[in-house]
């Protein structure tokens, strides 16, 4: 078994300069090779990091997928990735903060829980803080800088692994311009939101420049007795330099990327019991006075494409990214009661009493277990690697191939220090207790995972097939400093995947589609627990009539073994990085989409778009689990969190320099946990109704004037009670904004 590698131990200085001499190095191979051809050097570079280019379009590809572009991104001006997603088939999602700063969303199955079961990425590059050890979604990008959404579903998600179980979600940033432009967007609006988002563009010649910055804020929607803060702050800045070599050989682009991002936000993990949520579901606890969560991100990618041939294209990618995240919360009682099941049956025993102090109406009684732990929730984590994808073009006879090869060595890691910080209760204030600091969790995991695939597309005459594997070879390694151990493990893994699309005739054409799906296991985990893995199966039809887009699509997905993972944001706060075999279950549905438009008259329209999903699932074994969300399972049950029905349907009135639009969400009930013996069986979420309302109208050219009611009606549901008990969705917000474009 091979050991550490030697980039992991060198110290973080040391990484940087190795980054940055690899962006040297290929900087320099890009200037001794590059060559003459400048007429693709605008798009190509943006075009190829893109699940889907043009050479691949929708209304042919072999599996499912949705594609929003910047146009589609600007109608509802969301920054809330979760309001995004509404409007696409296939895809789960769990509100938690009701501003999306830390996601929950899941595809075609795949657990939400802090998009940790689906490939995240931004320019085709993974972005989650640690994709291998710990992939939990702490960290999303300000998507005011996205351009296109990219949603990818089926059996080329063999090419954006290691995470194919659901698919793959590629953001698209901005691209350098091709003159010298910008815009200036500022917004206000109700809980103290606040919104300046910037870019500008240059050209010298062959040389291009861009730098974004974005300020987002809120004062928050809850309130605290002492009337702390409960909103976020965050800033983003991001610049970008290309060239397209003209004098060389070779048709060649180089492009380097570099960001740093920040984000402090009052957020909790302490909800409210039933009761409290319905006499006021905006209110907060005393005891979460203190919680606060804030973290840097800084990224620096270099992309290198070069057109070999006509029919030949290399493209290579080197990424590091550094994330810090310091999450300072309440996280139980100094007693054997959870704060989950305090909230949950907060009229038995002595949890009424608890959940006096949480409210701050009584003093803590250190001798009763009433002392309040906080944690100081500090981790550390890098991801870095060097991916390249070598596309061949070619037709033989009539048929037209596009093959894809690729290749990535990858590495990252995660540092956990965790502390334990004793408070009382006292007159509605945290006072500390006089106790000493506690260290609770001291470990670092890391992985280092080589990765290839071969993705072969072919198109003879009305067939469309797909065929190709992906292979995994994963090392991982786990340092706990508290009980002085070291735990290693590998796997090898191979992934297949096929589809097919078939035009029936020039409107009408029918898919299928077969992937391995899988998700790795973290680095030490107990040789009792099984990487997750499923076949994946899909079969739809595909329509363009009159203009109108449409899409039935049914889905099966048979796990071997399902997997979950303990995550202080699941309700789990024993055992933090531990995994659970749940083994075999069935999951499956049908995703439905209509899309077009009704022509009034020359100058007016309006635009419709209708998804729909439903889905079942099962447990196909009973067992008994330590997991917060499982329990005591018997065959035949469902999974929490996911809805039986979502729908959402989206209404636009165009004309020449304006437009209105409204979005309607349901999203049924979901079940908290799964068996029994858990603190939430048997318990659901609220079915959810919500309509946002958006308009803007063009001034001049450069002036457009916006606006955005988000939840109309301020309909208040409870969306979860994980971690600790019910949380509502976000009430109503209006926002008034302009964006001035030079």
């Amino acid at each position: 078994m091979k050991t550490h590698s030697t980039m992991s131990s060198l110290h973080p200085l040391s990484k940087y300069t190795l980054g940055l001499l690899s962006v040297c190095a290929l900087a320099t191979v890009c200037t001794a090779t590059a060559q003459e051809n400048t007429s693709k050097k605008a798009n190509n570079l943006q075009e190829v990091i893109q699940i889907f280019g043009k050479k691949n379009t929708l209304e042919t590809a072999t599996g499912s997928g949705f594609v929003m572009d910047e146009v589609a991104l600007e109608q509802f001006e969301f920054d809330d990735i979760h309001r995004v997603l509404q409007s696409v088939p296939g895809v789960y999602i769990r509100e938690e903060d009701g501003y999306g700063l830390r996601p929950n969303i899941g595809l075609r199955g795949a657990t939400s829980e802090r998009s940790s079961k689906i490939a995240l990425m931004e320019d085709g590059v993974l972005i989650a803080p640690a994709p291998y050890s710990a992939p939990a979604a702490y960290y999303f990008p300000n998507l005011s800088r996205m351009t296109q959404l990219e949603v990818f579903k089926g059996p080329s998600a063999i090419s954006y692994g290691p995470n194919t179980v659901g698919g793959a979600i590629n953001m698209q940033s901005r691209a350098v311009g091709k003159v010298n432009t910008g815009e200036l967007d500022i917004a206000l609006g109700q809980q103290e939101y606040g919104k300046v988002h910037g870019h500008y563009s240059k050209e010298i010649g062959d040389l291009g420049l861009m730098i974004e910055g974005i300020h987002l804020r809120a004062d928050g929607f809850k309130s605290l007795p002492n009337d702390g803060n409960t909103g976020f702050t965050k800033n983003e800045m991001l610049g970008k330099v290309n060239y397209a070599f003209s004098d060389l050989p070779y048709n060649q682009q180089v492009q380097v990327k570099v960001g740093y991002s920040e984000e402090v936000s009052y957020e909790t993990y302490l909800g409210l019991s039933d009761e409290d949520f319905a006499e006021d579901p905006y209110q907060r606890y005393a005891a979460s006075q203190n919680d606060k969560f804030d973290w840097e991100h800084l990224q620096l990618q270099a992309d290198h494409y070069m057109e070999l041939s006509p029919d030949i294209s290399v493209l290579t990618q080197v990424y590091r990214r550094d994330f810090n995240r310091d999450w300072d919360r309440l996280n139980s009682f100094e007693s054997n009661r959870s704060i989950s099941s305090i909230l949950a049956s907060p009229d038995v025993g002595l949890n009424s009493r608890f959940l006096s102090v949480l409210k701050g109406e009584e003093d803590s009684l250190s001798d009763f277990g009433e002392t309040l732990n906080f944690t100081l929730n500090d981790r550390t984590f890098y991801s870095q690697g060097i991916q390249s994808k070598l596309t061949w073009d070619k037709t033989i006879n009539d048929a037209e191939i596009n093959t894809d090869f690729g290749l990535r060595v990858h590495q990252d890691q995660v540092e956990r220090l965790h502390r334990a910080r004793f408070f009382n209760m006292q007159n509605g204030e945290l006072v500390l207790a006089g106790l000493a600091d506690e260290v609770i969790l001291n470990n670092k995991e890391n992985t280092t995972a080589v990765a290839a695939y071969v993705n072969s597309k072919v198109e003879y005459g009305n067939l469309h097939t797909s065929l190709g594997v992906r292979v995994e070879s994963i090392e991982g390694e786990s340092n706990d400093f508290i009980l002085n151990t070291l735990d290693k493990n590998t796997n090898t893994v191979v992934l297949p995947g096929a589809g097919l699309f078939y035009q029936l005739s020039p409107e009408i054409g029918m898919l299928a589609g077969v992937n391995k799906g899988f998700v790795p296991n973290s680095p030490g985990e107990a040789s009792d627990i099984k990487p997750e893995e499923s076949w994946n199966y899909e079969f739809g039809l595909r329509a363009n009539i009159s203009k109108w887009q449409l899409e039935a699509i049914g889905f099966y997905n048979d796990y071997s073994n399902l997997k979950a993972s303990c995550t202080l944001s699941s309700g789990c706060t024993d055992e933090i990085g531990s995994e659970f075999n749940g083994g075999e279950v069935e999951i499956y549905g049908a995703e439905l989409s209509a899309k077009g438009q009704f022509k009034i008259d020359r100058s007016l329209y309006i635009p419709v778009n209708i998804a729909y999903t439903f889905t079942q699932s099962e447990f196909q074994s009973s067992f008994e689990s330590s997991f917060s969300q499982w329990g005591n399972v018997t065959a035949g049950e469902e999974l929490p969190y996911l809805p039986e029905n979502q729908f959402n349907l989206q209404l636009g009135l165009v004309g020449e320099n304006w437009r209105v639009n409204l979005s309607y969400k349901y999203i049924s009930k979901m079940l908290e946990a799964a068996g029994t013996g858990t603190d939430l069986d048997g318990v659901s979420t609220s079915a959810l109704s919500q309509v946002d309302v958006a308009a803007w109208y063009q001034v001049t050219n450069s002036l457009r004037i916006y606006s955005k009611l988000d939840n109309l009606t301020d309909e208040v549901q409870i969306v979860s009670r994980r971690p600790f008990g019910a949380r509502p969705n976000k009430p109503r917000q209006f926002i008034l904004g302009a964006k001035y474009s030079f």
